[in-house]
């Protein structure tokens, strides 16, 4: 059978169709993550088969798959010379350490194959669609059935949508619901970059199935109850609607449609409502309750007995974090597991005698215990090249980008990396100036949004799960931007 480019073209748009079967709990492992990283490749390959321009400019990529390369041998050297007060230093792991850098050169590697593809744009909201159906629509199924995993826990919910008006006996950890997928901020940042999409196809067809696939991602953005689905999706909402108004009134891009406008309106007070009595503010209500508690606990300063007066002040600080960490509120997981109390008590002891508000932060805890280890070491060249991702998974992951990136690979591989999104930023921006219209401006949002996403949640930029959707979105932005730009020069001509 001869293989053709459109043959290569459907088994792209099935591979992208499926994609997120991939991230649901029972698929989500190393093998499939090896399926997803050679399917890219052979895409790739067949990318220079089947176009002279993709092989042509080959050398660039080649180019910098080599400084990657450089990278990962000064990377290495860097991490022999590594010394903790936790025995075994984290075990750092070369093969481990090149299987996640491999994963963050797939997005540069997957971006470069779909330019030369030159997929249309029927092609891409067919994806986009098929998208919001399998996330959404599986994330409101199985919530109305009370057969959904916890947004944050591995337990099913106990009660599902319409126990938010009747019942207030349940906490968010109970109610907040993510369908069968694995990560709950990984699809929140999906459903995030999703509603700009279908938002837009709606603006250009004003069908009924586009604003229903619109309603789906927030009625599932309110279920998963993290911050950034269920507070950034009526945020984003509202910035649309703002931008078409501009886009109106003073560009003339689009006619007035009073319908469009009042869609969008109801649709965001119908979400305002929601809002308050939804999973996420519930969590934030549990946490503001728990900082209350405890600070009225602890009302002031430390007694007496809290002081640390003894000789051996060692050994008291460690009798000290025994009896107390409990009661602090710090998770057992961080001082006995990520980065033992025994081995550095200062530290711990440093961290119980803070205020509640930072005990309680994950984020915080997560990023201190990496900087400690960093400051121990004290080696000036983790700046350059960072002490590894893998030690730093066997710490504790830190949730959030960027901060994880610096520690993980340094300034350099941070670089190197993240670069590609420095690359869109260029892309996007140089095309926004040139056509400064809705589509323009809305791949721009994008990019932004997953970045801040990125930072805010964490877990995002690190995983394919997530980078080889945005990436297959926002190549929908430039690949229509190019199209413009042709069109502009035939005009001209």
């Amino acid at each position: 059978m001869k293989i053709t480019e459109e043959k290569i073209k459907k088994l792209l748009l099935l591979f992208m169709i499926t994609y997120p079967i991939f991230d649901i709990r029972y698929f989500y492992n190393s093998i499939t993550t090896l399926i997803r990283v050679i399917i890219v490749f052979v895409l790739f390959s067949f990318a220079l088969y089947f176009y002279k321009e993709a092989r042509k400019n080959l050398k660039w990529l080649m180019l910098y798959y080599l400084l990657v390369v450089i990278y990962i041998i000064f990377h290495h050297f860097n991490a022999l010379n590594f010394n903790s007060l936790v025995p075994g230093n984290f075990n750092y792991s070369l093969f481990k350490e090149c299987l996640q850098v491999l994963k963050l050169i797939i997005p540069i590697t997957y971006l470069y194959t779909l330019y030369y593809f030159k997929l249309n744009k029927e092609d891409y909201y067919k994806i986009f669609k098929s998208w919001v159906i399998i996330i959404s629509g599986s994330i409101i199924i199985l919530n109305i059935l009370k057969l959904s995993y916890g947004s944050y826990s591995d337990e099913i919910i106990l009660a599902n949508i319409f126990t938010w008006f009747t019942n207030h006996n349940y906490i968010y950890s109970e109610l907040a619901s993510k369908g069968l997928f694995m990560y709950a901020n990984q699809i929140s940042m999906i459903l995030l970059i999703l509603l700009p999409n279908i938002y837009y196809q709606y603006l250009q067809k004003q069908t009924l199935n586009d604003l229903l696939l619109i309603i789906m991602i927030l009625i599932s953005a309110l279920m998963l109850g993290t911050r950034v689905s269920s507070y950034g999706s009526i945020i984003v909402l509202f910035g649309l609607l703002c931008l078409y108004i501009f886009f109106v009134i003073i560009k003339k891009e689009y006619s007035f449609n009073s319908k469009i406008i009042f869609y969008t309106i109801t649709i965001i007070i119908i979400y305002a409502v929601l809002l308050p009595i939804s999973p996420a503010n519930n969590r934030r209500n549990v946490y503001n309750n728990i900082s209350e508690e405890i600070s009225l606990n602890n009302v002031l300063k430390l007694s007496n007995n809290e002081q640390i007066k003894t000789s051996d002040e060692q050994l008291d600080k460690i009798d000290y974090i025994t009896n107390n960490y409990e009661k602090k509120r710090i998770h057992k997981k961080f001082i006995l597991e990520s980065y033992p109390y025994q081995y550095d008590p200062d530290f711990w002891y440093d961290i119980l005698m803070l205020p509640v508000n930072k005990r309680i932060d994950y984020r915080f805890l997560e990023i201190s215990m990496v900087q400690r280890v960093v400051e121990i070491n004290n080696n000036p060249k983790d700046k350059l090249f960072g002490i590894t991702n893998t030690r730093i998974q066997n710490i504790f992951n830190i949730e959030r980008d960027f901060v994880l990136q610096y520690y993980a690979f340094g300034v350099v591989g941070s670089l190197l990396f993240l670069g590609i999104y420095i690359l869109l930023l260029i892309i996007l921006f140089k095309n926004w100036i040139i056509n400064f219209n809705y589509t323009s401006s809305v791949g721009l949002l994008i990019l932004f949004l997953y970045l801040g996403a990125s930072y805010v949640s964490g877990n995002i930029l690190n995983h394919l799960s997530t980078n080889l959707i945005f990436v297959y979105t926002i190549s929908a932005f430039i690949s229509n931007n190019q199209h413009n730009n042709k069109c502009q020069m035939v005009e001209t001509i």
